[in-house]
C-alpha cells in the first residue's frame, strides 16, 4: 500500500497523531482515563516518529469487571482504580520499550488545552472565565467606560445563562454515561438476546442425532369370507412394538426394536393349528444407509454448521449493535457539551448586543437616528432569537442522551440540567494510515459476518450439490421371532434365537432431468458468488470509511490553530476598536457591534471544530472496529475469533 500526499502532510504537523495499534489495544476506561495516560505520556521525553517508518506495536489487552444483560450475553468495563485514584485496567501489561504507547511531546509554543478551551468555557465555568476575561481588560486599558461596559455584558450574560439552569442538576462523566448506557440501553438490550437465541438453534440442529424412543400399538378384528363357501372367518388380534431409533452422522438410520402381538382365528379347530390364539415376539435390528444423495459428515453435519455460522453472525451483529450505540452516546455526550459551550459564546454576544443597543437608546436624543436605533435593535433581538434556539438544542441534546442511556435516573420525563465534565480533547496524537486500515480489515464485525456469510453459501452449495445425486441406499433387516401359545412362552422361544431371518436391498430413484436439484444448486453457487462481492463492498466501504476518519481527523486538527488565532484575533479587535475610540457615536456602535458578532463567530467555529475533532477520533475507533477497546469494553461469552 502506498503513501499517499497525506501521511507527510500528516508528519509535517506541529505533532502528529495517535500510534497506531495491531490486535490489541491498551484502553482507559473511558476517554478521561485514556486522555490522562496521554498526557502522562506525553510529560516523558517521546522520538517523533521518523519519516517513512511504518511500525505496528503490539500492544496489551484490556479486560475487566462484568455487567450481565438480561440475555446472558455480558459486558465488561473497567472500574479498578491505582492507589492515587486514577483509573487502572485490569489485566493491562506493559507497552513494548521501544516506542511510546500513543502520545508525542507537545511543543512548547503549543497553547495549553485549558487556555484553549478558556475561550469557550461550559455555562456552569463561564463565571470564572468573565473574570479572567474582565481581568485581561483591565490590564490591557484604563478607561472605566470600558470596565464598566463589560461589567454590564457579565451581569447580563449570566441572566440569560440563567435560562439553562434547572432545578436538579446532575453532573455527568463520559465513563459514567457510557457505563449507564451499556447497562441499560434497549437497543442493547435487545439485540443481546439474538446471540442466545442463535444458541437454541445451535441446540436443535444436534438434537437431530439424539436418540428416540418410539412405541406402536394398534388391535384389529377381521371378519372375511372363506371359499370355497362364504362361511364367516373372523380374526382378532392386537400388536406393540416399542424401540430406539436414532440418525447416524454418515446418513444412516438405525433403529432396534422388539414387537409383541395375539392373534385369534375363529373357525380354526387345533389339528389345523397347535396355537389359537397364538403369541409371537420379534426382535428386530434395520439399518438403512445412503451411498450416494445424503452420504458423509459434511451433508448430514450441515444444520449444526449453519446453526453455529448463525451463532456467530448473531455475535458480530450484537458488537455491531454495541460499537454504534457507544458511538452514538459518545457523539450525544459532546454534542451536548458543544450544545451548552454554544449558549455561553451566544450569551456574551447578546449581551454585548443589548448593551449596545441600550447605548444606541441613550444617544438617540442627541446623535443616533431612528434607522441606526431600529438597525441595532433588530441585531440584538435576531442574536436573542439564536439564543434561544441554542437554548433548545440543550434540551434537545439532554434529551438525545437521555434516551440512549435509558437510565432510570435519567428519565425523560424529568427535566435534569446535564453537566458533561470531560473536557474536549485537543491534544495531538500520530496516525499510521496502514495500520489503522489493516487494523480495521482484521477487526471490522461487518467484515467478519460478511466472511460467514461466505462459509454459510459454501455449506449451502456442497448440500445443494450432493442432492444432485441419484438416490441409492443400502438397507438391511435382521429378525428373530418366537411363537407360543401364551406371551411369555413366545418371548422366551424369540430369545433363543432359533428362527432367524434377513433381508438385505438396494434402493435407486432419480428424477427424469433432476431439474430441481440442479437448480438449487446454480442458486446456491449464485449466493456465494454474491456474498463473495459483498465481502468486496464492505471491505472497499471499510477502507473508505477509515481513509475519510483520517483525513478528517487530520484536516479538524489542523484548524484548531488557525481558528484559535482568530478568535484572539477577534477578541484582540473588539477591544483595541474599544480602547482606542475616543467618542461613543452611532458609528463607533455600529463598528463594535460588526466585531461583536466577528468574535462571536470564530469562537463557535473554534469550538465546532474541537467538537468534531473529538468526535472523529471515537469515528475513528469505530471505523476500525476497536471502539470497544477503546472504551475498555468486552463482551463476555464471545465467540474466538
Amino acid at each position: 500500500m502506498t503513501r499517499r500526499p497525506l501521511f507527510a502532510a500528516l508528519l509535517l504537523l506541529p505533532v502528529a497523531f495517535s500510534a497506531c495499534r495491531s490486535d490489541t489495544f491498551d484502553g482507559g476506561p473511558s476517554m478521561v482515563a485514556y486522555r490522562e495516560r496521554m498526557i502522562a505520556e506525553a510529560a516523558q521525553p517521546a522520538a517523533r516518529p521518523a519519516p517513512r517508518e511504518w511500525r505496528h506495536p503490539v500492544e496489551p489487552r484490556v479486560r475487566a469487571a462484568q455487567n450481565e444483560d438480561a440475555a446472558g450475553t455480558q459486558v465488561q468495563a473497567a472500574s479498578a482504580q491505582n492507589s492515587d485514584g486514577t483509573p487502572q485496567s485490569a489485566g493491562a501489561t506493559t507497552a513494548p520499550a521501544e516506542r511510546s504507547a500513543l502520545p508525542t511531546a507537545v511543543p512548547a509554543e503549543r497553547p495549553a488545552a485549558d487556555e484553549i478551551l478558556s475561550e469557550i468555557p461550559d455555562p456552569v465555568a463561564s463565571e470564572p472565565a468573565f473574570a479572567a476575561r474582565a481581568e485581561e481588560i483591565r490590564r490591557s486599558t484604563r478607561e472605566e467606560r470600558i470596565h464598566f461596559v463589560y461589567d454590564r455584558v457579565v451581569a447580563r450574560a449570566n441572566e440569560y445563562l440563567a435560562m439553562v439552569a434547572r432545578p436538579v442538576r446532575r453532573e455527568l462523566s463520559l465513563a459514567e454515561c457510557i457505563q449507564r448506557t451499556l447497562q441499560n440501553n434497549y437497543a442493547i438490550r435487545a439485540e443481546s438476546y439474538n446471540p442466545a437465541i442463535s444458541e437454541t438453534r445451535m441446540v436443535q440442529a444436534e438434537a437431530a442425532f439424539d436418540a428416540a424412543f418410539f412405541l406402536d400399538a394398534g388391535h384389529n378384528n377381521l371378519d372375511r369370507p372363506y371359499p370355497p363357501i362364504a362361511a364367516t372367518n373372523q380374526s382378532d388380534g392386537w400388536s406393540m412394538e416399542a424401540g430406539v431409533r436414532k440418525l447416524l452422522p454418515t446418513g444412516m438410520t438405525a433403529s432396534a426394536s422388539a414387537r409383541q402381538g395375539r392373534n385369534y382365528v375363529d373357525g380354526i379347530d387345533g389339528d389345523s393349528t397347535p396355537f389359537n390364539p397364538s403369541y409371537s415376539t420379534t426382535f428386530i435390528a434395520q439399518l438403512r444407509q445412503p451411498l450416494l444423495r445424503g452420504f458423509g459428515l459434511d451433508y448430514n453435519r450441515r444444520n449444526i454448521t449453519l446453526a453455529r455460522i448463525g451463532r456467530d453472525a448473531s455475535m458480530r451483529q450484537f458488537e455491531g449493535r454495541l460499537r454504534d450505540t457507544l458511538l452514538d452516546a459518545e457523539r450525544a455526550y459532546w454534542r451536548l457539551a458543544q450544545a451548552r459551550r454554544t449558549v455561553a459564546i451566544l450569551s456574551e454576544s447578546v449581551a454585548q448586543n443589548w448593551v449596545t443597543y441600550q447605548d444606541f437608546e441613550s444617544l438617540q436624543r442627541y446623535k443616533a437616528t431612528p434607522v441606526q436605533l431600529n438597525n441595532a435593535r433588530a441585531r440584538y433581538e435576531q442574536r436573542y432569537v439564536t439564543l434561544l434556539e441554542a437554548i433548545k438544542n440543550v434540551r434537545d441534546a439532554e434529551d438525545r442522551l437521555k434516551n440512549l442511556m435509558n437510565d432510570a435516573e435519567f428519565p425523560l420525563s424529568r427535566d435534569v440540567e446535564i453537566v458533561p465534565t470531560e473536557a474536549l480533547f485537543t491534544l495531538p496524537i500520530v496516525l499510521d494510515h496502514f495500520g489503522e486500515v489493516r487494523q480495521a480489515l482484521d477487526r471490522r464485525s461487518e467484515i467478519a459476518q460478511a466472511r460467514l456469510g461466505i462459509e454459510r453459501s459454501r455449506v449451502e452449495s456442497a448440500a445443494a450439490k450432493n442432492e444432485t445425486l441419484p438416490q441409492l441406499d443400502l438397507s438391511f433387516d435382521y429378525q428373530v421371532e418366537g411363537l407360543e401359545d401364551d406371551s411369555g412362552n413366545s418371548f422366551d422361544n424369540a430369545t433363543m434365537n432359533r428362527f432367524r431371518s434377513y433381508t438385505v436391498g438396494v434402493q435407486f430413484s432419480q428424477p427424469f432431468g433432476n431439474r430441481a436439484a440442479r437448480a438449487r444448486l446454480r442458486e446456491s453457487q449464485l449466493r456465494e458468488s454474491q456474498s463473495i462481492v459483498e465481502l468486496q463492498r464492505i471491505t472497499d466501504a471499510v477502507v473508505e470509511e477509515v481513509n475519510v476518519a483520517i483525513r478528517t481527523l487530520a484536516l479538524r486538527y489542523s484548524q484548531i490553530p488557525p481558528q484559535l488565532a482568530s478568535a484572539r484575533a477577534a477578541a484582540l479587535n473588539l477591544r483595541a476598536l474599544q480602547t482606542r475610540a475616543e467618542t461613543v457615536d452611532p458609528a463607533y456602535l455600529e463598528t463594535e457591534l460588526n466585531a461583536v458578532e466577528q468574535l462571536a463567530n470564530a469562537r463557535q467555529n473554534l469550538l465546532g471544530v474541537i467538537t468534531d475533532y473529538t468526535i472523529t477520533l471515537v469515528e475513528l475507533e469505530r471505523a476500525k472496529g476497536t471502539l470497544l477497546d477503546y472504551n475498555n469494553v468486552s463482551i463476555a461469552d464471545a465467540p474466538p475469533r
